[in-house]
């Protein structure tokens, strides 16, 4: 049985990211991809049961100027803000570009990887066992939901955002979204179009950004051509300033003060939500106390009927296929050295295991150059690593929300900035002459 360098989990954006880097690398290597095509989550699929969290109605929340891929620009005819068919596009597209399709193996669902002699045995659902000598997790985080519990029970609908597909799921009902992150701001501002009521949940106050921002242009490519280049601590004072300039107080749109300061937690990214909140289409709700039939009873002692509760409450991470033990949840997350190197287990590695504040698809690549010089020879981890992995946690500690969803945050500019630096510094070798 022939062993390959490395074994890629998953054919979406980091998968994708990181047989190309190795590709460049020279290094032989393979990606098991489930489903039939390239994208990960951003490959729809209408059944609520699958694998992506895509929606019908799904667009980017980072613009185009700022989610390009190395050497794979987008057409310039195509919007500022990509709908979810577009992206797959570009991820077909990119894996033409570069010659990757004939690496990936498509159907292949991994169900086991184990160490096993010295190297990786992966056995797939097919029964099809591979190996290889490092092992690449790039499978990504959401996709398992996470559900909170409370007291009582809910006898309406209810399902996790990951099963909402359509706003047609919706027509004529009365709808709670529990959560206002990206998606459950986004299915709010669908339900509008055909629920007969729609209501959010919330326990904290959100910055709310729009998409576009002064003179017209997307709000993170302003950000990173005026913000982004200042001193750390000026940027939250300067972008919290802009943003209250665009926006006005919270309050006009009936949403609680945030209490925290800018990037503190994850952005939230939807001008419409801000738009529908102002006409009085989406009423704000705070957090629950308890269910009691189809009646949701709120911390503030009032309480409203729903037929459909939706729980925008976020993923988490979740590695089945891996040992117990090597699996990077909660806060054995602080076990990867820069987000990527398992400190217990010297071949595996993580791609995408990260959320920064801005697009995740292009920082993915970055990490797979540095990974991929990794498992060539010319970057090693430095001899303290254990500690300055502790000292960076420490520093994370200090800067974001301490939540589970928070573990895995970071800044895209600084992160940018440290893998830049690093792949610069340990070049690949060049090719022998031919």
């Amino acid at each position: 049985m022939s062993v390959w360098e490395a074994l890629v989990v998953g054919a979406g954006p980091s998968g994708l990211a990181a047989l190309r880097r190795l590709k460049e690398a020279g290094l032989p290597a393979l990606a098991l991809e489930k489903r039939h095509d390239v994208g990960g989550v951003w490959l729809y699929e209408e059944d609520p049961e699958g694998h992506s969290s895509a929606y019908r109605t799904l667009v980017t929340i980072t613009s185009k100027a700022c989610s390009e891929m190395e050497g794979h620009p987008f057409p310039p005819d195509w919007p500022d803000y990509l709908p979810h068919s577009l992206v797959r596009r570009y991820f077909r597209t990119y894996a033409e570009r570069f010659g990757l399709l004939g690496s990936i193996r498509f159907g292949e669902a991994v169900q086991e990887a184990r160490r096993c002699q010295g190297v990786w045995e992966v056995r797939t659902q097919s029964g099809r066992v591979y190996r290889g000598r490092y092992l690449i997790a790039a499978s990504g985080h959401h996709w398992k939901a996470f559900l909170p519990s409370y007291p009582g029970q809910f006898l309406g609908e209810s399902y996790h955002a990951h099963a909402y597909k359509d706003p047609c799921q919706l027509r004529d009902r009365r709808v709670l979204v529990v959560g206002l992150g990206n998606s459950g701001a986004d299915i709010a501002v669908d339900a509008v179009r055909t629920a007969s009521a729609v209501e959010v949940s919330l326990r904290r106050g959100y910055h709310v950004l729009p998409k576009f921002s002064l003179f017209g242009e997307p709000t993170d490519a302003l950000y990173r051509r005026l913000v982004a280049p200042l001193p750390r601590p000026l940027r939250p004072l300067l972008a919290g300033l802009l943003l209250r300039l665009l926006v006005g107080p919270w309050g006009r749109y009936g949403l609680p003060q945030p209490q925290e300061p800018l990037f503190y937690t994850h952005p939230l990214v939807n001008s419409e939500l801000l738009y529908h909140l102002r006409h009085g289409r989406i009423r704000v709700r705070p957090g629950i106390a308890r269910l009691e039939g189809q009646r949701v009873h709120f911390v503030d002692g009032t309480s409203g009927e729903y037929d459909t509760l939706i729980w925008a409450t976020g993923y988490a991470v979740d590695f089945p296929y891996l040992p117990p033990e090597l699996v990077p949840a909660g806060e054995k997350v602080r076990r990867l050295y820069l987000h990527i190197f398992h400190l217990d287990e010297p071949s595996l590695v993580f791609l995408g295991l990260i959320q920064p504040n801005g697009c995740l698809w292009n920082l993915s690549e970055k990490q797979a150059a540095l990974v991929a010089r990794y498992i060539q020879g010319s970057y090693r981890l430095p001899p303290d690593a254990e500690e300055e992995a502790r000292r960076m946690w420490e520093a994370h500690r200090r800067r974001y929300a301490q939540s589970p969803r928070h573990l895995l945050e970071v800044d895209w500019y600084e992160y940018a900035a440290l893998m830049d630096r690093l792949v610069a510094r340990h070049p690949l070798p060049s090719p022998p002459f031919a």
